[in-house]
């Protein structure tokens, strides 16, 4: 499991653009965090809890992605493929599960990859 405190370290350290991590309670953080290993353990087959863990840093990166993300991200996840309103209309195709910092630490899995 991650640590909280070393997350919140990196995050005042290392990341430029970090609001949405820092307006957040611990509470919710410490879920993102978890959130976010379990999405990538399932994700990246190649590392297991047991033997080969995941870098710190793709967990972090994976959990302020998730915390990023919004009620339209979220709609999509559950099958809504556009949203219209008065003529505005947005279409959520294509949204990455997965953070881009997270794929750079981690590189693409070999095989079907729909992030």
């Amino acid at each position: 499991m991650v640590d909280l405190n070393r997350a919140n370290t990196y995050f005042a350290n290392h990341v430029l653009h970090n609001e949405e991590w820092l307006i957040t309670d611990d509470l919710t953080r410490q879920r993102a965090l978890l959130s976010a290993e379990t999405q990538l353990y399932r994700v990246f087959r190649n590392y297991q809890p047991e033997k080969r863990h995941l870098p710190e840093e793709a967990v972090f990166e994976q959990a302020l992605w998730l915390l990023r993300m919004d009620e339209s991200v979220r709609k999509s996840e559950q099958g809504v493929k556009a949203v219209s309103v008065s003529g505005l209309s947005i279409t959520m195709e294509g949204i990455r599960r997965i953070s881009p910092e997270v794929i750079a630490i981690l590189g693409r899995r070999v095989g079907r990859y729909t992030d």
